[in-house]
């Protein structure tokens, strides 16, 4: 699995590229280094691109991600994250991995359309900060 990411400053947006084969291991493993990454806070939104990573997981699987993510709030905690795929399996997938993680403090939606994502997420943005 690779990832790379790049944080906007300016619109206080994470970006986040995943490739090849998606493992639980190394999710959780990357969510311990997205907590090191200078600038990151826990309630920064972000879009998650999938769309050239390999559906792989388990619904066991994707519930044992989202009970890291939710016992973990240097992870995420409060923030909208938009999970990019382009498949009709990867968003099946990740629609269910939305409702395992969604607790109303954490807000995951699935797209395929990446402009969608981001007004999904920059709305989230400016709903919180009260503009």
């Amino acid at each position: 699995m690779g990832v790379t990411r790049t944080l906007d400053p300016e619109k206080h947006i994470l970006y986040t590229t995943i490739t090849g084969q998606i493992t639980v291991a190394e999710v959780r493993a990357d969510m311990m280094r997205l907590t090191a990454v200078p600038g990151y806070t826990p309630d920064m939104p972000g879009i998650i691109d999938m769309r050239g990573a390999t559906a792989g997981l388990t619904s066991d699987e994707l519930r044992q991600i989202a009970d890291t993510i939710k016992s973990n709030p240097k992870v995420v905690s409060g923030a909208r994250r938009a999970l990019l795929v382009s498949s009709d399996l990867m968003y099946g997938l990740y629609r269910m991995f939305a409702a395992y993680v969604s607790d109303g403090t954490i807000e995951y939606q699935v797209f395929r359309d990446k402009e969608k994502a981001l007004a999904w997420v920059e709305e989230g943005r400016t709903r919180k900060n009260g503009h």
